[in-house]
């Protein structure tokens, strides 16, 4: 037990020390205009943005090497406004079948070997479309490769003494709040709750949501009663490791964003390829570090192993499912919505993941839903309709309501004026 604590202590440093040099590397100094002014600029460069970039700002600026091709109607359709937060519904909907089936592979095999067994099977089928990605996205694509790698590894070594509700929930929460903040600090973008009034009162919503589902409903605690506090939020490695999850998901979500935004659409499986193979390349050390890999069972936990082993051919069929569609062409989906969709409101729509969890727990394994996991999904569906509107909307519906509470206090004023 002393040597798993120390195990979990060292990778819980080495995972917050990989953490910092990659949002370090994610979040330096982005592309820069200003105005050329001076008298001395060539007649070439007069009235034009010069662009002041950094060495790796200049990595997400748009590529010049990249031909784009005419758009097609289906390409069209999701860059729409509706379409690509279509997709993202979809997106979540497909990565919530990760959670039974994660489930069952997690009976079979250690978390390490799910992780990259499910890594390296998306990697191959994505690569040959790695070195279609432009060089200056490279260093980019791997730094976002290894915030999610954070995100997936923390996660796993949370669930080691942390609620399995206390997980999903912060994992899902975090990404919501830091989206935001990003955006705020980094892009220097107004997110007040007066500048994006909608984008607060959706996290607000969808984090109520998420909570009723994880922490309260049937997926959480499999009843009405909600778990008690102490055994939910105790400050202990699992709540810290659980929250620097949600800030590889959430931080990765932003930089995906910002690589994708400027970029030709041409470039979102590239990209995904390189961000795929990242994470693969980080669980496989991560399965190093866990020990399994030194027992005379280890050849059943790899890729061969699972395909030959009879006794794992279902865990095989789950492991080519979530490598292949919720991984390789799930990402490859995400990333291509984050060209269209800001990642605050983005991650927004994927917390609709733990309904779509819910609900497919409900068909497929008839799974009962108690009153907090409806109350939740309604919850989270009015959070993505709320991030539709406008700032001016909320700001003149709640006027409005305001207005219509305070207008019998006036009539009786008046009333008491007139007498």
């Amino acid at each position: 037990m002393l040597a798993r604590r120390r195990t979990t202590g060292a990778l819980s440093a080495a995972l917050f020390l990989l953490f910092a040099s990659s949002s370090a590397l994610a979040l330096s100094p982005k592309i820069c205009s200003t105005r050329n002014n001076h008298a001395s600029a060539s007649s070439n460069n007069k009235g034009q943005d010069v662009l002041i970039v950094s060495p790796l700002s200049a990595s997400i600026a748009p590529s010049d090497e990249v031909q784009t091709q005419p758009a097609s109607q289906t390409d069209t359709f999701l860059s729409s406004y509706a379409g690509s937060r279509v997709l993202l519904g979809g997106v979540a909907l497909i990565y919530a079948s990760n959670f039974p089936l994660g489930a069952m592979m997690a009976d079979s095999l250690p978390a390490s070997a799910v992780t990259s067994s499910r890594f390296v099977v998306a990697a191959l089928a994505l690569l040959p479309f790695m070195p279609r990605i432009a060089p200056t996205l490279r260093l980019p694509a791997v730094a976002s490769g290894l915030l999610v790698s954070l995100g997936y590894i923390c996660q796993s070594l949370a669930l080691v003494d942390t609620p399995p509700a206390a997980v999903s929930f912060l994992g899902v929460a975090t990404p919501i709040v830091v989206c935001p903040l990003l955006e705020c600090v980094v892009d220097g973008k107004k997110m007040s709750p007066k500048d994006a009034p909608q984008t607060w009162l959706a996290a607000s919503l969808c984090i109520a949501g998420v909570a009723m589902l994880e922490l309260m409903g049937g997926g959480g605690g499999g009843s009405d009663v909600a778990p008690s506090a102490a055994s939910t939020w105790g400050i202990d490695n699992g709540g810290i490791l659980s929250l620097l999850a949600g800030l590889g998901f959430g931080t990765s979500c932003y930089f995906s964003e910002k690589m994708m935004r400027d970029q030709p659409k041409e470039q979102a499986l590239p990209i995904t390829s390189v961000l795929v193979a990242t994470t693969a390349l980080a669980s496989g050390v991560w399965s190093l570090a866990d020990g399994w890999m030194a027992t005379p069972d280890a050849w059943h936990y790899t890729l061969p192993g699972l395909f030959v082993d009879p006794s794992l051919s279902m865990v095989a069929a789950a492991v080519l499912w979530t490598g292949l569609i919720s991984t390789s062409m799930n990402f490859f989906l995400e990333m291509k919505a984050l060209g269209s969709v800001p990642s605050a409101e983005a991650a927004v729509i994927l917390a609709a993941e733990p309904l779509a969890a819910a609900a497919l727990g409900s068909i497929m394994l008839h799974e009962e839903l108690a009153t907090y996991d409806y109350i939740g999904g309604a919850l989270i569906i009015t959070a993505c309709l709320v991030n539709t509107l406008k700032p001016e909307d909320i700001l003149a519906r709640t006027n409005a309501l305001f207005a219509s509470a305070s207008a019998p206090d006036a009539a009786r004023e008046a009333k008491k004026s007139g007498r």
